[in-house]
């Protein structure tokens, strides 16, 4: 079986990747997230019902919200992803292209998430600023926002130089990493080899993850008008650690509950 090469340099984040990103993404346990979330949202803003689910992807979490009894909408940047998000999703699910992270987002939610490392595709402290603000514009006075971030520790010692790849069938990857300390990132190069029809055709994406402080992230929260209410460890409801690979942040606006302890 051949091989084709695009030759046109590398694509867009989820550009090629989207179209294999269901099998990607296959070990995350998308059904334990959406029951974090509902627990969370019980707690923190009892009787929301219309959530926003900002990056969305290919909607496997938009979905299993929606199997727990909210009305969800979606907004990505990729309209790869939207299009395979509108065949997991509920029929007549509101999709909508917005380019984070400064975009005007849909509004009157009662609450939003966003997960999977998304919020690390922030450029630096202002593309935070703006993505939190975004959010902030699209909530009730009494929002709830939920999302999570690769910490530090996990861009430095799991993905730091690193590469690795794999022959997954009909598509296959090799992926490398560059670690840049002093800019707080990690840059992905994506080797995609994708079956289409009697070859395989090779893209290549780029991508970069950006870590934040809590420092950081709470001053962006600031001025975004958001108080933290928690931030713990994974989809778990223990407290984040320094050892904490990946954190949930709980923020929510001025007229919101209080905090947890």
């Amino acid at each position: 079986m051949g091989t084709r090469t695009r030759t046109d340099g590398p694509l867009k984040p989820y550009e090629a990747l989207s179209a294999v990103y269901d099998a990607w993404t296959a070990n995350n346990d998308y059904d334990a997230w959406a029951d974090f979330i509902d627990a969370r949202l019980r707690r923190h803003a009892p009787g929301a019902a219309d959530l926003l689910d900002v990056c969305c992807g290919t909607g496997l979490l938009t979905a299993r919200l929606q199997k727990r009894g909210y009305r969800v909408a979606g907004v990505d940047s990729s309209e790869g992803m939207l299009d395979k998000a509108r065949g997991n999703v509920a029929d007549g699910t509101r999709l909508v292209r917005a380019d984070l992270p400064a975009a005007a987002l849909p509004g009157g939610f009662d609450a939003a998430v966003c997960t999977f490392d998304s919020v690390n595709y922030m450029a630096g402290e202002d593309g935070l600023v703006q993505l939190l603000e975004s959010v902030a514009a699209a909530l009730s006075p009494t929002g709830v926002f939920l999302f999570d971030v690769n910490t530090r520790g996990k861009l430095e010692n799991i993905f730091g130089d690193s590469h690795y790849g794999d022959d997954c069938g009909d598509f296959a990857y090799v992926w490398r990493n560059r670690h840049h300390p002093e800019q707080q990132s990690v840059d992905f190069l994506i080797t995609l080899f994708l079956r289409e029809g009697g070859a395989f055709t090779r893209y290549e994406e780029h991508h970069r993850q950006r870590w934040f402080s809590h420092e950081e992230i709470r001053a962006a929260a600031d001025r975004a008008g958001f108080r933290v209410l928690e931030v713990l460890d994974d989809y778990t409801p223990a407290p984040a650690t320094q050892d904490s690979f990946r954190e949930t942040w709980v923020l929510a606006k001025p007229a919101a509950g209080t905090a947890s302890p």
